[in-house]
């Protein structure tokens, strides 16, 4: 069914978006103040910073599926792993190719530096709550990463599979982001770096293999007859 889709898009690019997430969201997690925490105080503070997180790509998701659905297009429904592949591969092209100057327009840099002031003050609330509100926050800072998911959820053309593919995304950059949590001392700038570096590869192989999944070649596991491409939406609001 196609829920399995939104899972498996949704959870791969979030994987792939917390190596990522180590070189550019890697240093707030590090900074939340947990160390004086005991154990379980600490797992309850990430917990509640990741929940704010995935709250936050949730509600973005409902509003770019939301978004989609107003601009029906069969062929999008019929191949989103074909629509969401090739995206990837735009993206990396753009991003890691062409490798454009980063400029920041003022309304979105006006923006970033609300959302880092807002951010800065919640570091130094000793509140449980601040945990949550610094992952709603996190959630809602510009990223290339969130971006590619968001163009994903907009594909679906469904307010609900958008939010979910959301939903999947920040269950997915959760695994990394523990580690550099629990144990970023033993994460050195040099081997954030490298991982970095192999984020293109990353997302192009996965670009390549959604492609593949959408064109039914079959071929077992890599290109199955009736794979995540075939599938269509069934429920619109």
């Amino acid at each position: 069914m196609f829920l399995s889709s939104v899972f498996e898009i949704g959870f791969l690019m979030g994987l792939l978006g917390s190596v990522h997430c180590i070189g550019m969201c890697g240093p707030l997690v590090m900074a939340l103040p947990i160390s004086q925490k005991n154990t379980f105080q600490k797992f309850a503070a990430l917990l509640l910073y990741h929940a704010g997180k995935i709250f936050s790509y949730a509600i973005l998701g409902l509003l770019f599926g939301l978004f989609g659905s107003q601009f029906p297009v069969f062929a999008l429904q019929k191949n989103i792993s074909i629509v969401i592949g090739i995206t990837m591969l735009l993206y990396v092209l753009y991003v890691f190719v062409l490798k454009p100057k980063h400029i920041q327009l003022g309304v979105l840099g006006n923006y970033y530096n609300h959302v880092v002031k807002l951010l800065s003050k919640l570091f130094k609330s000793k509140s449980a709550l601040s945990f949550l509100l610094i992952g709603l926050l996190n959630g809602l800072l510009p990223c290339g990463m969130i971006y590619l998911a968001l163009s994903s959820s907009m594909a679906t053309q469904n307010i609900w599979y958008g939010g979910l593919l959301m939903f999947f995304f920040g269950l997915g950059t959760i695994p990394a982001l523990l580690m550099v949590a629990l144990g970023g001392q033993y994460m050195g700038f040099s081997f954030r770096k490298k991982l970095q570096n192999l984020l293109p590869v990353f997302i192009l192989g996965m670009g390549l293999l959604l492609i593949l999944r959408g064109l039914n070649l079959g071929i077992p596991y890599l290109s199955p007859i009736a794979g995540i491409g075939t599938q269509v939406i069934s429920c619109h609001n």
